[in-house]
């Protein structure tokens, strides 16, 4: 769908023109707008932005060649189209060289419109995305300098060509750099058309897009403020669909380290979703994830079933939720690094596989669903070498079928003939955990697939996993989950 503006100094000359274009019926145009001159194009152009222009040659002010060249330095794609009299061949010739796309003789026939409109169109649907019609010194620049950013390791020093570059733009001493994601991810001419929003805004800035469709923003230190808030009113524009991240002013040396820095708090998006300005205020906290995390991933590796456990995956992925960035960022790395260990030396792992940067989720639900899935391939791969069933895998058979009964350890170890110390010791070691607390895990496991069904009581269902009164079950479950039963099958 294309914008088209009209700049003409005679009003029915603007809306005729209007009416004709009306008239055609093309669905491929979606708003017209008129101007009575050169001056109040250049003032709208700085928020609507056309694709396509028609202007006047002779105009009072400014006329259609200055309009050209001012407008075709801040639209992206646009194509020109001048409005002459036979006697303007002189102006018509200076409107081609500053890149006008054809020309209308007044009176403008419908026919020839319609040939031009045409013409227009199908250059614009051949060209829209072709870098060299971009504001080429400033988009040229800053797709070089993300492209090098992001590809150099967070702790690498600046080149000296990047610093040399950086400086052509004016950002010499320290600068801050923002980020921009989009939910769902944008076109990339939608992106380009709010790179160009940007630099109608600032005197200053440089401007790219970057891996994952992501806008990149680098700024000089003494421009963050304005740009704070240039981004606070921008997300509010846009709702829930946009989140950034602004880091605070660093010396340009560290820009790789900066870089990685505005990446990593957009990833809070994650947790706290889109339509938020992240700055390094939200990015504090603990910087180790919890030692609960941590026993569930060696108790996971050491007995694959707990994999497959729907209340132990909820436990843990209630606790990933609550983690502060720098710890997430730890554990993240945490968890596939023992994955890889694990599955190298079992012999499982993948030529060639690379695990995704933690960037790279757009979702709470996709690194979720990724820390599932890996999980789930490990214990299939695991369970293709079964081990002798021993005692304990016996006992844990046993509990597995008679969990709604009134199950201790005592009466466990008379049923098979162990002392009451040996069970508890072997069952913790064998499962990673108390038997108490594996007991309860089962009961609630079981628990939620019995709230699904709705002609259940709540206390009907405490009965049928094991407790006498649904006081006890409802405080259990809500330890275990941090909501009550029913608040559970409500939401």
């Amino acid at each position: 769908m294309y914008h088209i503006l009209i700049v003409d100094d005679e009003y029915y000359i603007c809306e005729g023109l209007k009416a004709q274009i009306l008239q055609l019926s093309r669905t491929d145009i979606c708003e017209i707008r008129t101007c009575l001159s050169g001056e109040e194009a250049l003032l709208l152009c700085q928020t609507y932005k056309p694709q396509i222009i028609f202007t006047d040659i002779k105009m009072e002010g400014m006329d259609g060649i200055s309009l050209i060249h001012a407008l075709s330095q801040k639209l992206h794609p646009v194509q020109f189209v001048v409005l002459s009299g036979y006697d303007d061949f002189h102006y018509v010739r200076g409107a081609f060289q500053n890149g006008a796309a054809d020309y209308l003789l007044k009176p403008i026939l419908t026919e020839d419109l319609a040939k031009i409109l045409s013409s227009v169109i199908d250059s614009l649907n051949g060209h829209s995305i072709n870098p060299d019609r971009l504001r080429k010194p400033l988009f040229q620049l800053s797709a070089d300098i993300f492209r090098e950013l992001s590809g150099l390791p967070a702790e690498a020093a600046a080149p000296q060509f990047l610093l040399d570059s950086l400086a052509e733009a004016g950002i010499r001493d320290s600068c801050c750099i923002a980020v921009l994601a989009f939910s769902p991810p944008q076109p990339y001419e939608a992106l380009i058309r709010q790179i160009n929003v940007l630099y109608d805004s600032f005197e200053q800035l440089l401007a790219g897009t970057f891996s994952g469709g992501k806008i990149g923003i680098l700024c000089p230190a003494q421009a963050r403020e304005f740009l704070a808030s240039f981004l606070a009113s921008h997300l509010t524009s846009c709702g829930t669909l946009t989140a950034a991240s602004l880091t605070d002013p660093m010396p340009v040396s560290h820009i790789s380290q900066q870089f990685r820095r505005a990446n990593e708090l957009l990833c809070l998006r994650l947790f706290h979703g889109y339509g938020r300005l992240f700055t390094e205020t939200d990015g504090g906290g603990a910087q180790d994830f919890t030692p609960r995390l941590k026993h569930f991933m060696t108790s996971s590796l050491d007995n694959p079933s707990l994999i497959s456990s729907q209340a132990q995956r909820l436990v843990f992925l209630r606790e990933a939720r609550k983690l502060p960035l720098p710890a997430l960022l730890r554990f993240y790395s945490y968890f596939n690094n023992i994955l890889d260990i694990t599955m190298s030396d079992n012999g499982w792992t993948e030529t060639g596989r690379e695990n995704p940067s933690l960037f790279d989720f757009t979702q709470a639900k996709d690194l979720e669903d990724y820390f599932c899935s890996r999980l789930e391939e490990y214990a299939a791969r695991k369970s293709t070498r079964p081990e002798s069933p021993g005692s304990m895998e016996m006992i844990k058979k046993y509990v597995d079928a008679h969990y709604m009964e009134n199950l201790t350890l005592a009466n466990l170890a008379d049923r098979f003939f162990m002392s009451y110390s040996y069970l508890s010791k072997s069952f913790h070691k064998s499962f990673h955990m108390p038997f108490q607390q594996y007991l309860l895990m089962l009961r609630m496991e079981h628990a939620l697939e019995l709230l699904k069904d709705p002609d259940l009581t709540v206390q009907q269902i405490a009965a049928r996993v094991g407790y006498e009164n649904a006081f006890n079950f409802s405080r259990s479950f809500k330890a275990q989950y941090g909501v009550s039963p029913s608040h559970f099958r409500n939401t």
